[in-house]
């Protein structure tokens, strides 16, 4: 998750598949949320819906709080099980939903699907705007996404040749 005014400034809004994707929750979880009014969404074109950059980096500070942060929590809680007569303290450990297997594969596909309308152009423009710093980091991203869909595409094809 970026912090500061990063993201905010370049990309004011996510689709809910992203916005699942960085809070680290499954797309029911993000409609639950919304419907109990804890982060809000934006109707979009049809039934999609979009949520506003900064509210989904607010919503993933609170789930996953700064290291000293939990840190501090965890510190409180020894200190005061050590003034309450020896009571074990609670351990800050911030947990994140576990997904089906099947399940995480087939939200990551539908938003690689997404790629169907980024034109050449699109990449390149983006690329020309990418501070070089962030160009490893993306190299590895890209290539560590190259390597999981090759692998898939080698699974569908061993299927389709032992396939009447």
């Amino acid at each position: 998750m970026t912090t500061g005014g990063t993201a905010r400034g370049r990309f004011a809004f996510l689709d809910a598949g992203e916005a699942a994707r960085r809070l680290g929750v499954d797309r029911r979880t993000l409609d639950q949320w919304v419907q109990q009014g804890r982060i809000r969404a934006y109707k979009g074109v049809g039934r999609d819906y979009f949520f506003k950059t900064a509210d989904v980096e607010a919503l993933y500070k609170e789930l996953h709080p700064e290291p000293e942060l939990a840190q501090a929590i965890a510190a409180d809680e020894q200190e005061s099980a050590a003034t309450t007569g020896g009571a074990q303290p609670l351990q800050f450990v911030p947990r994140r939903k576990q997904q089906d297997p099947a399940m995480r594969v087939y939200l990551r596909l539908q938003a690689d699907t997404k790629w169907y309308d980024v034109s050449e152009e699109d990449i390149r423009t983006w690329f020309l705007q990418l501070a070089p710093e962030g160009y490893e980091r993306n190299r590895r991203n890209a290539l560590h996404a190259i390597q999981k869909l090759q692998y898939l595409v080698s699974l569908i094809e061993e299927a389709q040749k032992r396939a009447p």
